[in-house]
């Protein structure tokens, strides 16, 4: 009988083990990720100098301490831009009192058409806290090399153009290091909200 209570207690015992080498561990963060794809190390990005919706000179740097969700478009966009802002609008209200606390940046890949006073109107009508911001093609291109950004532009004309564009979400970490990207560009604000959330820890920077 004892040596049967044995095996029961050692079987129990290495099915304990096996199901704590399954569960996730409390420092591995991106196993609790549903949707985003998290970078094995936060990236340093080069600085670049941007303007900001209001005209005045901007650097992502500015927001230190607080993770951003950076995304890249146009005012003109005709479904990419309004979908996802949209989205995030969503999501920042879910997330407006989180510890920390993200920020949105719209980055403008348009500077030809998209005046700092254009952008201000644009990204406040989706939320009055996003940051819109642009420069001219030369300036923003480091940016853009270093996140992976697709932009080209599509001419019907002199004057008429499309910019056609991905519409991945890129999250930084309170330290302004590139940290994951929400891809594609079917964006639900339950998936960036779920992600952030697990991440948080790792967001915090330091």
């Amino acid at each position: 009988m004892i040596g049967g209570l044995l095996r029961v207690l050692v079987v129990a015992l290495v099915v304990l083990v096996a199901a704590m080498m399954l569960l996730p561990h409390p420092g591995d963060i991106a196993a609790e990720v549903t949707v985003a794809t998290v970078l094995d190390a936060p990236r340093s990005l080069p600085a670049v100098a941007l303007v900001d919706q209001d005209g005045e000179a901007f650097a992502i740097g500015q927001l230190a301490g607080q993770p951003v969700l950076v995304f890249f478009g146009f005012t003109h966009c005709p479904d990419i831009c309004p979908l996802t802002l949209a989205v995030l609008a969503q999501a920042m209200d879910s997330l407006q009192d989180e510890q920390p606390a993200p920020r949105v940046l719209f980055v403008s890949v348009d500077p030809g058409r998209d005046t700092p006073a254009l952008i201000k109107a644009y990204v406040e009508a989706f939320d009055p806290d996003f940051i819109g911001a642009t420069a001219d093609q030369a300036a923003l291109a480091p940016l853009i090399a270093a996140l992976g950004v697709t932009v080209h532009q599509e001419r019907q004309g002199d004057a008429v153009y499309n910019v056609v564009h991905n519409g991945t979400v890129y999250l930084l970490d309170a330290d302004g290091r590139w940290t994951a990207i929400f891809g594609g560009s079917a964006h639900r604000a339950e998936d960036i909200v779920h992600d952030y959330r697990a991440l948080r820890g790792r967001l915090a920077g330091g």
